[in-house]
């Protein structure tokens, strides 16, 4: 019976381990150039297919579990939609029932590169192209310019105008200092004629 009993134990297969995770996409620890659309998980046995006892959350960078609707599963492969986010580390945090029917879970996190905008490169293109010439507010600016350029045909006539008042001006002056200059030759004429007159009714000097 000993002998029996031991042959039993020792024919009697070892317990099965639990299922462990083989790769994942993104994959761990790893960098993408842009935000995937799902999360895929591989396991090295089936698991479960009760969707309550899978769980997959996407941990966005600034915080919210961007995981959307629920997950595939598909033999070992379990596929988890997200939402579109942003760049920066990511976290994938899981929970799964094996196919020995015990739980499993882990998580790890993924990088998406920062992604550069190509709407920024044109700008210095067209900076460099203008020229001062070019440049919209030239057309603009010559239009303020053009419209009071009709005073133009004005600024001559004016012009006649106040050299004539100057001319007059300066002939009315003329005119008044010839008058005061004769004026005041009139008067030392009759001046000097009275001195003469008086000069002949003088007696002589009888000494």
């Amino acid at each position: 019976m000993l002998i029996a009993v031991g042959l039993l134990f020792a024919a009697a297969p070892p317990a099965a381990a639990h299922d462990q995770i083989v790769s994942s996409s993104p994959e761990a620890g790893g960098t993408v150039s842009e935000v995937p659309e799902q999360i895929s998980l591989t396991f090295s046995g089936e698991i479960l297919t009760d969707f309550s006892a899978v769980i997959i959350e996407v941990i966005a960078p600034d915080g919210p579990n961007i995981a959307s609707g629920e997950p595939i599963i598909d033999g070992r492969t379990v596929t988890q939609p997200v939402q579109p986010g942003q760049a920066g580390l990511f976290t994938v945090r899981w929970r799964v029932v094996s196919s020995d029917g015990h739980p499993i879970s882990s998580e790890h996190q993924y990088t998406v590169e920062t992604l550069t905008v190509p709407t920024s490169a044109p700008a210095p293109e067209a900076t460099e192209g203008q020229t001062p010439d070019s440049s919209p507010t030239a057309t603009p600016a010559g239009d303020v310019h053009n419209g009071p350029s009709g005073g133009g045909e004005v600024f001559p006539l004016l012009a006649v105008v106040g050299g004539a008042v100057v001319l007059g001006g300066a002939l009315i002056v003329v005119l008044m200092v010839a008058r005061e200059r004769r004026r005041r030759d009139r008067e030392v004429a009759a001046e000097s004629g009275k001195n003469t007159t008086t000069g002949k009714d003088e007696p002589a000097d009888e000494s």
